[in-house]
């Protein structure tokens, strides 16, 4: 039953609009019955009965939303209070229209009503939207220019891309997952499975890998219809963590690796000259000669301009020139560059980027860039000496150019180096080359409990991969069973997989617990009863593994108090684990029991202790998890069986609240 109301609740945002429009639309009917009421009493009335009866399963949907988790009460609070306030006033008009005097006190009625649904509106917009929304904006500061010598990573950068793709649902109000990323102070609380990143192993960082799983993916965040994290804005939350993740730190600007600092950039816009926009004549005339031009800021008049012509001749470049004020970047590459574009280079005079990798320059032209504000030239794969870079050692404003593959030998390299403040790349870095490791496997069966056999599957690999895997709790490799289409499983094991490829590093270990179950549990008398927000104790026996998400309705919640039960055994009947599957949520208070203890009715009629199980953590735990106790048990003539989970009772010392009731969430209780 709770599973049905989670999922009811969420059609709380869908009917809302219902009696919202149904409202606007009675007040339009109000407005025009000011003159004349008669022609419009009839509906007027209807109005209010739709807008009181869609008000009120909007509230009741509203109510499931809130129970099934994920809202703080204090701000939901004002939202719920006004949402059933506002039902309650469309009640009272309903019954109030034709009692009361129509223009002095039902209209002004009506207002009051419709001011308390906007205001509950306001209330669930900060809900969904985070703080602020509904308010007036304030006016975009215009983008300054930025010396980058150093960088305040998170608040110049890592706060924005939050603000812009993660608040949203992450917010004081609104805690999905039970995370917000508002404030530093929110994101190190973390959410349900702990802190939104992994200092030891950055890659397993839910913030990077849940952005990269498939879109249709029910983990994949931002969710499929939001703005996406960019491979830019990725790369920075990546380089953000792997620094620490922290949050006053002060990075040098010069330390970051490369595709680092190209995407600090992006926030840091610098101001360029004002500048006549460019015509469509222009734009017209460029395209027609093989340029694709696109815009550098938004609604400024400068361009970015990239050949993608046959030949780059001299009437191609006259059109160039026709732009050469408004021209930032350019991009020539794999172009053979005639002799008018150099004598006419200190044209482009806001020139910043320019690309020449695989043309015809040599080093009698690099003289002619001097006059220019590059900050960045790509001369990979031509002709140029280190006579010809050395020219451009002093630049004012080039802070790297780009040299591999050309006439530069090694041992000139390290002393061109040491001439310049500029950097030079000349190959890929120390490590570049380095195998990389695979990404352990997918498995597509969703469920690991099973009464005959269960066939497993894994999602298709890559081209090249393949997977290993063993039945028998040993460590998969390249020797190990080659997985082909399907796995079929008849009893209990555990399932370990791997993923292989020539030239790369194989894959962490996937593991996955499948258990055949050999009773399934009728009959049975709880002892202790669970809490009413997580109720349902069918939940222990339906064969519905939970995620780790506590709210995710298939988990049964115990606060400060163990899990008891007892079920009658049947003659002959083999039992010799008792499986009991548990959660921990260090956000959600929720801890793993001390103990498991499995308790045989004997022929004298009183319970004996057959088999034990006890916990002792070798951690503090950071995230969420689920896992299995398996407690063998020695059954002899024993008529039923007794189940108790203990709850630790009070959270440990090392908990942020240490000493509150703790709670024990278990979803699946087996026998086999």
């Amino acid at each position: 039953m709770t599973f049905w109301l989670d999922f009811l609740g969420k059609f709380h945002p869908v009917v809302l609009h219902l009696p919202i429009g149904a409202l606007v639309f009675t007040g339009v009917l109000v407005l025009l019955a000011l003159q004349d009421k008669a022609p419009f009493e009839r509906a007027i009335r209807v109005g209010l009965i739709f807008s009181f009866f869609g008000a009120l399963l909007s509230s009741m949907l509203g109510y499931l939303l809130y129970q099934s988790g994920g809202y703080e009460a204090d701000a939901v609070l004002p939202h719920l209070i006004l949402g059933w306030a506002s039902t309650a006033g469309i009640g009272g008009l309903w019954y109030l229209f034709g009692r009361v005097a129509f223009r002095n006190r039902f209209v002004p009625l009506f207002v009051l009503v419709f001011l308390a649904i906007g205001f509950t509106g306001h209330y669930g917009g900060m809900l969904t939207h985070g703080e602020g929304y509904l308010t007036l904006t304030e006016p975009e500061e215009q983008a300054v220019m930025v010396k980058r010598d150093s960088i305040q990573l998170y608040s110049q950068v890592v706060a924005k891309i939050f603000d812009k793709k993660c608040v949203s649902c992450h917010n004081f109000s609104k805690r999905k997952g039970g995370l917000a990323l508002h404030l530093p102070e929110a994101i190190l609380e973390g959410g349900e499975r702990g802190l939104p990143y992994d200092l030891s192993i950055i890659a397993e960082s839910r913030i990077l890998a849940y952005a990269q799983l498939p879109l249709e993916d029910d983990l994949h965040m931002p969710p499929q219809g939001r703005p996406q994290l960019s491979p830019t804005e990725l790369n920075l939350l990546t380089h953000w963590i792997a620094t620490g993740a922290k949050f006053d730190t002060t990075l040098a600007y010069q330390s970051m690796p490369e595709p680092v600092q190209e995407a600090v950039n992006v926030f840091f816009p610098q101001r360029l000259p004002t500048a006549d926009p460019l015509s469509a004549k222009a734009i017209k005339a460029l395209q027609e000669k093989g340029f694709r031009v696109s815009s550098y800021i938004a609604d400024s008049p400068f361009v970015q301009v990239k050949f993608e012509g046959e030949q780059l001749d001299r009437s191609a470049v006259n059109s160039l020139l026709d732009v050469a004020e408004q021209l930032v970047e350019l991009d020539l590459a794999q172009t053979n560059i005639p002799s008018l574009f150099w004598e006419k280079v200190d044209a482009f005079v806001h020139l910043q980027k320019l690309r020449l990798d695989h043309t015809n320059t040599e080093d009698i032209h690099l003289e002619k860039l001097a006059v220019l504000p590059l900050q960045s030239l790509n001369l990979a794969h031509t002709l140029v000496s280190a006579q010809g870079i050395s020219t451009l050692a002093k630049h004012p404003n080039l802070e790297r150019i780009y040299a591999w593959n050309t006439t530069v030998d090694a041992n000139e390299e390290n002393t061109l180096q040491e001439k310049t403040a500029i950097k030079l790349v000349f190959g890929v870095f120390e490590g570049f080359a380095s195998p990389q490791q695979l990404k352990p496997p997918l498995m597509t069966t969703e469920k690991t409990l099973f009464e005959t056999e269960q066939r497993v599957a894994f999602y298709d690999q890559v081209k090249g991969q393949i997977i290993r895997y063993t039945l028998d709790g040993s460590e998969p490799d390249s020797t190990s069973t080659l997985f082909d289409r399907e796995i079929i499983i008849d009893k209990s094991l555990t399932l370990k997989a791997r993923i292989f490829k020539e030239g790369w590093l194989p894959s962490d270990v996937f593991e996955e617990d499948f258990f055949k179950v050999n009773k399934t549990i009728t009959d049975y008398t709880m002892e202790t009863q669970p809490s009413n927000r997580y109720s349902g104790v069918h939940k222990l026996f339906d064969f519905e593994e939970g995620t780790t998400n506590f709210a995710d309705g298939k988990w049964l919640g115990f606060s400060g108090n163990d899990l008891v039960f007892s079920t009658q055994l049947a003659p002959g009947e083999s039992i010799k684990n008792v499986t009991v599957s548990c959660m921990e949520s260090i956000g959600g208070w929720i801890i793993y029991p001390k103990r498991v203890r499995v308790m045989g009715l004997n022929q004298q009629g009183a319970y004996e202790e057959v088999g034990r199980y006890n916990y002792r953590p070798k951690n503090i735990p950071t995230e969420n998890t689920k896992k299995s106790f398996t407690v063998p048990v020695a059954l002899q003539n024993h008529t039923a069986l007794k189940v108790i989970v203990e709850n630790v009772q009070k959270l440990p010392d090392w908990h942020p609240a240490a000493g509150e009731d703790s709670w024990l969430f278990v979803d699946e209780i087996l026998f086999w």
